[in-house]
């Protein structure tokens, strides 16, 4: 059956806005956003035709941009003005020159570094052949001295001459050396005198060092001693060498003469320094201010061997003592002190 037709009026109910005053289109793709015009372009389907304008405030005529087949927007260039010192045919020709001079001067470079590289190479062989020259005179000396062989020496026709040394003359007189002298046993080389000897210090030398520690096995040298009945000094002055004396037994004679520089008597309380006391003899008993001792071997009130003597120690009448003192004070008493060296 057929439908009934819309009348005129129901269509234009149909396709009006809801205002009445417009007309309702329905366009695909195409929707409204506010006061704009929203359009979904299908890339493959869908096309877009752009109007330009040939003046900038809108005024010139529109036109529309060309598209080739490929997509691209042709454009045409009118005008390609270049700043100041830009690419032109003059320029361009220029630069040609300076790269063509750079390649000469390239060219020409490398031909100066291949000559020095072979006066590098020359160089290099000359010092290679006098480090070899230095080497070999090295290998020749030992010491300070240039070894020699001697491969050959020619005879003289009468047969008495080896070179210029003939057989049954002395040798020239001369201060050259003829040679290093080895060993030879049985074969006397003559009177020889012997200038000087070090003996060095070893444990096998005859000398041996100062301070040194004795190791048994040493060898050493016997020292000779002097007999001297009557006791007296046998070097010229203090700090001389001087032998060793014995009595006429034969003892090494060491005695040390007490009293032979002086005694002196004391009974008071002076304050005496500056001597060698080696005994004190006390006339009464006797009690020390200071007795001061040469060293800690021996007895005193300063640092003497043992406890320190101090008043409260009393040196009984006709008592001796003996050892090595540089002064002395009594605090009562009468002694004498002998005097000595050490």
């Amino acid at each position: 059956m057929a439908f009934p037709k819309f009348q005129t009026k129901e269509v234009l109910n149909k396709v009006l806005n809801s205002g009445e005053d417009a007309l309702k289109v329905d366009i695909d793709n195409v929707s409204l956003d506010g006061s704009q015009l929203s359009v979904d372009i299908d890339k493959e389907n869908d096309s877009i035709v752009i109007f330009s304008n040939t003046a900038a405030d809108g005024s010139g005529t529109n036109t529309v941009p060309l598209v080739d087949a490929a997509g691209h927007t042709q454009v045409d260039i009118v005008s390609s003005a270049l700043p100041s010192g830009g690419a032109t045919a003059a320029n361009q020709s220029t630069i040609i020159g300076h790269v063509d001079g750079i390649e000469t001067l390239i060219t020409s470079t490398n031909s100066k570094i291949d000559t020095f590289d072979a006066v590098l190479d020359a160089i290099k062989t000359d010092t290679q052949e006098i480090e070899e020259a230095v080497e070999t005179i090295e290998g020749a000396v030992s010491g300070s001295q240039m070894q020699v062989d001697v491969v050959a020496i020619s005879a003289q026709s009468d047969g008495t001459y080896i070179g210029d040394i003939k057989f049954g003359e002395s040798l020239p007189a001369g201060s050259a050396a003829i040679g290093k002298l080895a060993a030879n046993s049985g074969v006397d080389i003559g009177d020889v005198d012997v200038t000087s000897v070090v003996p060095g210090t070893g444990a096998t030398n005859l000398g041996k060092e100062e301070d040194a520690a004795h190791s048994s096995g040493d060898t050493g040298v016997m020292a000779l001693a002097v007999r001297n009945d009557v006791l007296e000094a046998l070097g010229g002055s203090d700090g001389d060498y001087a032998a060793l004396q014995v009595t006429k037994t034969g003892a090494l004679n060491v005695t040390e003469t007490v009293g032979h520089l002086g005694a002196i008597f004391e009974d008071g309380t002076d304050d005496i320094t500056s001597k060698k006391v080696v005994a004190i003899q006390f006339i009464e008993d006797t009690t020390f201010t200071t007795l001061t001792p040469v060293d800690s071997s021996y007895i005193g009130t300063a640092s003497g061997n043992g406890d320190a003597i101090d008043t409260s120690n009393t040196f009984p009448q006709g008592m001796t003592i003996f050892g090595r003192w540089t002064g002395f004070r009594l605090a009562s008493g009468t002694i004498v002190a002998y005097q000595g060296d050490w």
